[in-house]
């Protein structure tokens, strides 16, 4: 910038009446000119700028945009929502259902257009959670037995502990799917599948 060494030193007189004019218009900074980076460099480091729109607070007047940047995050989020709609057009509506009763919906008495609908929806707030409560769910299948049973009264929840009738079959969530899961098991959970079905 031509300054002699120390000009812009933090006790410089220079920071005394250095000002960036900003309006109601885009104020674009290109990084390369040494006038600019500068100004980058200050408003980073202003308590009244958004360093990114994801660190935007109510406390903030303005937010340096970096196009780069957001278009990377922009495409990292938008390839998630390609990857979870890929995935949900694979889905029966049955198993939408299902989805559903995961995510803590009730879907006895709805139609299939709005259980279709309402996923969509889901998934396009968070691909990221469809990703954890469905798709990569390993123990989806069980869980949903389970969520099925607790909405019918087969299967009674006090506080984090699961009973089947007067029998304890998890202390928490996790610990009843692989209670439901055991090889010795499998007739209990054949049992509260029938129950499930008959009510």
């Amino acid at each position: 910038m031509g300054y002699e060494e120390g000009h812009l030193s933090p006790q410089s007189g220079f920071w005394k009446t250095y000002a960036i004019g900003l309006g109601a218009r885009d104020k674009v900074l290109h990084t390369e000119r040494p006038e600019d980076e500068l100004a980058y460099l200050f408003l980073k480091g202003h308590k009244r700028v958004a360093n990114g729109i994801n660190n935007l607070k109510p406390t903030h007047d303005y937010v340096l945009v970096n196009k780069e940047i957001e278009a990377e995050e922009a495409n990292k989020r938008n390839k998630a929502k390609r990857e979870a709609f890929s995935e949900f057009n694979k889905m029966s509506i049955e198993e939408m259902r299902k989805c559903l009763r995961l995510y803590g919906h009730k879907t006895d008495n709805i139609s299939n257009e709005l259980v279709e609908s309402s996923l969509f929806d889901l998934i396009e707030n968070d691909p990221d959670k469809f990703f954890l409560i469905w798709v990569n769910n390993k123990v989806r299948d069980t869980q949903y037995i389970i969520e099925a049973a607790i909405s019918k009264n087969v299967i009674r929840k006090s506080k984090n502990i699961y009973y089947y009738g007067t029998d304890i079959i998890g202390r928490s969530l996790e610990d009843a799917i692989a209670s439901l899961n055991d090889k010795k098991n499998q007739d209990i959970k054949m049992t509260i599948l029938q129950e499930i079905e008959s009510k």
